[in-house]
């Protein structure tokens, strides 16, 4: 019986997939939960429902340029842009996970002529990426730094100098700090 069922089903899905129709919205809605109630009927459900839930996104952007930074600074971002998840705290300039996780981190910093800034993302004060310009010669250079980690709610991730002072970071939209959950544990 349960082979004729499957068969049945998927004889139907075929035959709705092949020949296009078009539908209004509550249509489509209509036959979204015809296709989900004659899943569970042969005992096979996804095992996550479609909609994204937990969205925990972050992007900001320095507001104005820094000179003269000691090395092991903490690099704060107050122009947050989007902070789904209230992860980014401006204030620290860090990131707290709020839930377990795979996460992605991007950054990138602006510097101008002669130039030095050498950049840690850190994670629980374990530095894990280093990106740097020494020196440069250009009127202005970018660089920019690319994280994935796996965090435990709490962990706390940020951007800080190191080795050596930074001389000059460029602020407004040239240098920004940005991370996403990319995947649950």
């Amino acid at each position: 019986m349960l082979a004729y069922v499957r068969l049945s089903f998927f004889l139907w899905l075929y035959t709705s997939i092949c020949c296009v129709q078009t539908t209004s919205p509550a249509q489509f809605m209509d036959d979204i939960s015809g296709y989900r109630s004659a899943c569970k009927k042969i005992g096979w459900e996804p095992k996550q429902d479609c909609t994204a839930y937990n969205v925990i996104a972050f992007h900001a952007n320095l507001k104005s340029n820094l000179n003269n930074l000691s090395q092991n600074t903490t690099i704060k971002f107050e122009n947050v842009q989007l902070n789904k998840g209230n992860g980014y705290d401006p204030a620290t300039g860090m990131f707290t996970a709020p839930e377990d996780g795979v996460y992605s981190f991007t950054w990138s910093f602006l510097t101008n002529k002669r130039g030095t800034v050498y950049i840690a993302a850190v994670v629980d004060n374990v530095d894990h990426v280093h990106t740097c310009i020494n020196n440069q010669q250009s009127t202005y250079i970018n660089t920019s730094g690319h994280l994935i980690y796996e965090l435990k709610r709490g962990n706390k991730v940020w951007i800080r100098t190191w080795y050596l002072p930074a001389t000059f970071i460029h602020g407004g939209y040239y240098t920004y700090f940005s991370g996403s959950k990319i995947n649950s544990i």
